[in-house]
């Protein structure tokens, strides 16, 4: 049977297989919803008992021959499912995948927020369906903590109090040990590590074109990942050292750590510190930044306008939740670049580095993102390119509005093959392919655009979730598949980076050429 099923893929097409990947996911939703219904009813039931075991927990491990954490998982979704509305609906739908539930099913579990992750779950589920996994968790987390924000002060607190670091030589081999400590301080070291892991980077890269010239990239790095991490430690102990032993002041002369806030979190922020009115002569509750009547707190502002929950940001701009007395903190000492976005979650202002609206255009674009905007792309924006939304040829402008953060890779690949981006109402970026399907994951359904008409509120979508299977955007060219494989192979034989770039100008003035006579005619 396996080998009638490896027979039969691999005489599908490259379409064919990616629709079987998608039907088979969707899929794998619909049973774990199922089995966290029957969990569920499990242990309504009490009928774990039966046969011994203590907990659902352990009925799951002995049934299933689970691991620990997946009992554990499996179990707790069960729970959450049982109580948070909608969450096995859109689960069984395979609007949302298990790693969703599941973050949903660990905020269930924390009882200090379980009543308010109720009121939110629509709003949440809603962005589990349009957010990739990583914003989805740090806008769980960014829930949670304006939920619980004694809470995690406390967390924060404890970290701060069992901090702890080692450096050991054990039979030659070095161990590291560290854990805790100061979230800000934290996200600093981590900043200076990367610095000296670029550094090291770099000197690779140098040394491999020294070596072979223009057919450099023909060859690897002569050292791995992990063996520039280490060697970056050693470069760090030994500036240190050196720094130490001149006299040197050790305190940077620029900011390591962006710290992102929304305009809302920044206001709020200021009124709980006593460092803006929170209230008119009246006594009533308005906006620290706009002087209009305002709600009480955080998570009532939240409730006001549940869409604005994906773009709340409180945090780091690699994507760490900071608690907000530490952005204060931050902000007072000036430590650190402070940076505050509009109500379009764009940087409307950059603390001392730089004046409103007029900061440097690149960094203030990578603010926007923490890693490469192309769907399942983890590239830290840091690494990133910066590109136009709308194409600067088709008088897209250079703005933050406009700004969108791709890896090199992906953003060659998308002026290659002629993809398009766009963002939703959401301020969401889509990448759109050239025949006018938008790129989008397994189950999830089609974004309404701002200039989008008002689409009936159950529409059915494919795969790629277009409504009826047809295009979101007209075609406006024809584009020989053909011609387009011969171009990608002649680029793909060049001898060396210099011959390669050359191809690729020439062809990209054909892709032009080709657009031009379509569109002539």
């Amino acid at each position: 049977m396996l080998e009638a099923l490896v027979e039969e893929l691999f005489e599908r097409g490259d379409a064919a297989l990616d629709a079987r990947v998608r039907e088979l996911e969707v899929e794998r939703r619909r049973i774990e919803a199922e089995l966290a219904v029957t969990i569920g009813e499990i242990d309504r039931r009490r009928s774990h008992l039966a046969d011994g075991h203590r907990s659902v927990k352990a009925y799951v491990r002995a049934t299933c021959n689970a691991s620990d954490a997946e009992a554990a998982r499996v179990a707790r979704v069960a729970a959450a499912a049982a109580a948070i509305p909608g969450l096995v609906d859109a689960l069984h739908a395979g609007h949302i995948g298990a790693p969703q539930a599941n973050e949903l099913a660990v905020a269930y579990a924390n009882r200090r927020v379980r009543e308010r992750l109720i009121e939110f779950a629509p709003m949440l589920l809603d962005h589990a369906e349009r957010l990739s996994f990583r914003e989805f968790r740090a806008c769980v987390q960014r829930f949670v903590m304006l939920a619980d924000l004694d809470g995690a002060h406390d967390d924060r607190d404890e970290s701060m109090a069992n901090r702890r670091a080692r450096v050991t030589n054990l039979n030659g081999s070095l161990h590291l040990d560290a854990v805790g400590g100061d979230p800000l301080v934290n996200a600093e070291l981590e900043a200076i590590f990367q610095r000296f892991c670029d550094a090291e980077f770099q000197a690779d890269l140098t040394a491999r074109r020294a070596e072979f010239g223009d057919r450099a990239d023909e060859h690897p790095l002569p050292r791995t990942a992990a063996q520039r991490g280490y060697d970056a430690f050693v470069a760090i102990m030994r500036h240190a050292l050196a720094n130490h032993e001149a006299g040197r002041d050790s305190k940077v002369s620029e900011p390591l750590v962006n710290i992102l806030a929304d305009h809302r979190t920044w206001a709020h922020l200021l009124a709980d510190a006593g460092l803006a009115p929170d209230t008119n002569l009246a006594g009533e509750a308005v906006d620290p930044f706009t002087g209009t009547a305002a709600p009480s707190d955080l998570l009532a502002d939240l409730m006001n306008d549940p869409d604005s929950t994906s773009t709340r940001r409180c945090e780091t701009s690699t994507g760490q939740i900071l608690h907000p007395h530490d952005v204060l903190r931050a902000a007072l000492a000036g430590h650190v670049r402070r940076v505050v976005l509009g109500a379009a979650n764009v940087p409307i202002n950059m603390g001392r580095k730089a004046r409103v609206f007029t900061g440097p255009a690149r960094d203030a674009a990578k603010l926007l993102a923490v890693q490469c905007d192309h769907l399942g792309c983890g590239l830290p924006a840091d690494l990133c390119q910066i590109d136009h939304s709308v194409e600067w040829n088709e008088n897209g402008p250079t703005d933050q509005e406009n700004a969108g953060v791709d890896c090199g890779g992906h953003n060659r690949e998308k002026h290659r093959k002629r993809w398009r981006t766009k963002r939703d109402i959401h301020g969401r970026r889509y990448t759109i392919r050239a025949d006018g399907t938008i790129i989008l994951p397994a189950g999830a359904r089609a974004p309404t655009f701002p200039d989008d008409p008002t689409p009936p509120p159950d529409s059915p979508a494919d795969s790629d979730g277009r409504p009826d299977g047809r295009p979101e955007f007209e075609v406006l060219h024809v584009w020989d598949p053909d011609l387009e494989r011969r171009l990608d192979d002649w680029v793909g034989r060049a001898d060396g980076d210099i011959d390669r770039r050359c191809r690729n100008l020439r062809a990209t003035a054909i892709r032009f050429a080709n657009q031009c006579s379509n569109t002539s005619s």
